[in-house]
């Protein structure tokens, strides 16, 4: 055990390495998830503002059809 305390940098204590799926779930799924959460708000928050800019009276005097 002093070996090991010796070879660690001042003050460092790690503790047990991550099992794969565990580190696989923190490093990977977690940021991946949260990137496709805002992006998918994103994108609602987006469709809701261009539903909201269409719902304007359609005229055909002040209207150019698209």
């Amino acid at each position: 055990m002093s070996i090991q305390l010796a070879l660690n940098e001042d003050g460092a204590m790690p503790g047990e390495p991550l099992a794969f799926l565990e580190g696989f779930l923190w490093f990977f799924v977690t940021p991946v998830s949260i990137t496709l959460f805002i992006w998918v708000a994103v994108v609602a928050l987006e469709n809701v503002k261009k539903s909201k800019a269409n719902r304007a009276p359609s005229d055909v005097i002040t209207r150019i059809g698209e």
